[in-house]
């Protein structure tokens, strides 16, 4: 599940860096809470996931892309965080066959 553009290095490095365990754009704080929320995304997040994700893909930096998050109403952000977390998810997946 993609939500963001092939060719763009930033968020494809975000999500290995995700996979490894380290994730710079966000606060641990923002992973807690959706610690006991279902990772599965229904169509209408789906498509609002993917705004949020061009928004974040239009600035180059990292902390351009930490206040856009920042700035986001608390649903935006939590909807943001889950659909990141999906696809850190499936990349773990993707790279470790016996977890399937």
């Amino acid at each position: 599940m993609e939500f963001y553009h092939r060719d763009d290095q930033t968020l494809k490095s975000l999500v290995e860096l995700g996979a490894k365990g380290y994730f710079p754009l966000f606060e641990l704080s923002w992973i807690d809470e959706l610690r006991n929320v279902t990772r599965k995304l229904t169509g209408n997040e789906k498509v609002k996931a993917k705004q949020l994700f061009k928004r974040i893909i239009q600035h180059k930096s990292l902390d351009r892309k930490k206040t856009i998050l920042i700035s986001m109403p608390e649903i935006d952000r939590k909807l943001f965080v889950k659909a990141f977390l999906a696809m850190v998810e499936g990349k773990i997946l993707d790279c470790q066959s016996e977890l399937h």
